[in-house]
């Protein structure tokens, strides 16, 4: 049998030569009957060697067709496998969005929060400003009405 990648050659060269010559023997009317069992059996010879080969592909084919069907079972397995680690890639990073949106929010809430109490604390530190410089100002330049203060806070108290 012929070379699959032999070249530019037949597939089936020698066995078409040789269906080629049994044809040509056919056609013969002047053969003896020996030459006409030799003939025979060589036909019958190369019958065999050419089933023997064609068992042997057969065999070989089935074969490949198992690994074949085995590696497609593999390669559907491995595609399920893919689109459920896909699936579950897109759950996570749905989750990370969600949480990553939360986090923005609860973020811009504490920033609010900090800008009240930025603005307290710089309220506060204002009026004790005023406080601090009425207070400074009586001392120094009233002593007397600074007196009369602290007098009548002590009256208020006690």
């Amino acid at each position: 049998m012929a070379n699959v990648g032999s070249g530019k050659r037949e597939l089936f060269a020698e066995e078409l030569q040789l269906l080629e010559e049994a044809r040509l023997i056919l056609a013969r009317i002047d053969l003896t009957e020996a030459q006409w069992q030799q003939e025979y059996k060589r036909l019958v010879e190369e019958y065999e060697k050419l089933l023997g080969e064609a068992r042997t592909l057969t065999r070989i084919a089935d074969r490949n067709q198992r690994r074949l069907d085995e590696m497609n079972a593999e390669l559907e397995r491995q595609t399920q496998l893919l689109k459920q680690k896909e699936e579950e890639a897109k759950k996570a990073q749905k989750a990370i969005l969600h949480n990553r949106e939360r986090i923005e929010k609860e973020q811009a809430e504490i920033d609010k929060r900090v800008g009240y109490v930025q603005i307290a604390v710089v309220v506060m530190i204002a009026v004790l400003v005023v406080v601090i410089l009425f207070m400074l100002y009586y001392l120094i330049f009233s002593p007397y009405t600074a007196i009369e203060m602290m007098e009548q806070i002590k009256k208020i108290r006690g």
